[in-house]
């Protein structure tokens, strides 16, 4: 609690540091109510199939976009584009809020929401190629630990403030809001200043060869330059995955221990509250390069997620996910601070939307892979199934980068770039 405090502490003297986590926190509150008012729309005009489309459209968009969306966008200075993107999301909204108030067909809503979700492809590495340049280097572990933190909350906090809004408002009006929160979210990053001394090394000349390259060649080649950036790429995607299983299994548990149905909402809390407090332990983490803990971290997840599975009653069950929160989590700020350092200013637009693809593509592919798993088998099984496949993986992932950093054990574990990551 007090290296959390100590991280708070160090960003809130800092405005354009407050300025970028309202933002964010805006931008991500926006992302869940519109998905909660979105989804009674489509399902109201269009039915069950119109709300399936919706629900994968929603989902595989960003994470096939993801890496061409990063290059792509790399042509416009990251604050630029991170405000392009909230403007154009903010009149696509507006555009559906007229539609679902004059009753129009459920595949315009959904063409709508598809256009808003490409832009959101634009928008996640922008941000985070401009988080990285306006924070200093000495305050980005400090900074990505409480950004994490704010961006767990909400994700606890904005469904339900979205359902609240709905019920107050309806869902045309929590369209409306939800757009206006968008507008709200471009003053705050338009107000934040300009970097200067990071923006000089971008010109058109290395993005121009990125894109003949190719954006996903270019963010692989990024990641394999480095065996600590591509174990903690590979083990992002693998506790995201773990994740979204266990958000899928949630209901499971609920309906297997008979709990009712309040014990979602009080199982989903508590993925919350273990997810804020690893953020906040993995923000000291970060500052040491602790590498070994957050191995130990992201590994024990599958095991984690086994236990939770086979809970025998609702209080352990809880227990469980908050270890799941707490484990996905305590690696959080590790990740970003590593890419942040090692990844190179040319490559760093394909590779963040890179990464940001696989963090969605992982949280839908755990809830694809657990659901077929239980379906064949049962919750007990498929969930060790998931968990310790997992595991294995994210084991296997850390395995180069651990060789790597005992072959340097006589220098202190830094993120600052090998000398051999930049041939």
């Amino acid at each position: 609690m007090k290296a959390a405090l100590t991280n708070y502490k160090n960003i809130a003297h800092l405005p354009d540091a407050r300025r970028l986590l309202v933002a964010d926190s805006i931008s991500k509150a926006g992302d869940w109510i519109l998905y909660v008012a979105m989804s009674a729309l489509v399902f109201e005009a269009g039915g069950a199939g119109a709300l399936s489309l919706f629900t994968a459209l929603r989902v595989v968009v960003p994470f096939v976009l993801g890496p061409w969306a990063g290059r792509w966008g790399a042509v416009l200075a990251p604050r630029t584009l991170v405000i392009l993107a909230d403007a154009v999301r903010a009149a696509l909204l507006f555009l559906a809020a007229i539609a679902a108030g004059t009753h129009q067909s459920a595949w315009l809503l959904v063409t709508l929401v598809v256009g808003c979700a490409s832009v959101s492809a634009f928008h996640g590495p922008a941000e985070r190629r401009f988080q990285r340049d306006v924070i200093d280097p000495d305050q980005r572990a400090s900074f990505n630990a409480v950004i994490g933190a704010t961006g767990t909350t909400v994700i606890v906090v904005a469904p339900v403030l979205g359902g609240l809004i709905s019920t107050a408002v309806g869902n045309v009006g929590a369209l409306v809001v939800d757009a206006a929160s968008f507008l709200v979210s471009l003053a705050f990053v338009a107000a934040v200043r300009e970097p200067t001394a990071t923006t000089t090394p971008v010109t058109e000349q290395p993005q121009t060869a990125g894109l003949r390259k190719g954006a996903l060649a270019t963010a692989v080649r990024a990641a394999r330059k480095d065996p600590a950036v591509l174990a903690c790429v590979m083990t992002q995607a693998v506790a995201c995955t773990v994740a979204g299983a266990s958000l899928v299994l949630l209901p499971l548990i609920g309906d297997r221990l008979h709990a009712g149905n309040g014990s979602i909402g009080w199982l989903t809390a508590a993925v919350g509250a273990g997810s804020v407090l690893g953020v906040l332990i993995g923000g000291s983490v970060a500052k040491q390069g602790q590498l070994l803990l957050c191995v130990t971290s992201v590994v024990s997840m599958g095991v984690i997620l086994g236990l939770l599975g086979s809970s025998p009653s609702l209080l352990v069950a809880l227990g469980c996910a908050v270890l799941v929160g707490l484990a996905a989590n305590i690696p959080e700020p590790m990740y970003w601070t590593s890419y942040a350092e090692r990844v190179g200013e040319s490559d760093s637009s394909a590779f963040y939307g890179l990464v940001e693809s696989s963090i969605t593509g992982g949280f839908a592919l755990g809830g694809v892979i657990l659901g077929a798993l239980v379906a064949v088998l049962d919750v007990r099984t498929g969930t060790w199934a998931v968990g310790l496949g997992g595991s294995m993986l994210a084991l296997a992932a850390f395995v180069p980068a651990l060789r790597h950093h005992r072959a340097r054990a006589t220098q202190p574990l830094s993120w600052a770039p090998a000398a051999d990551s930049a041939s």
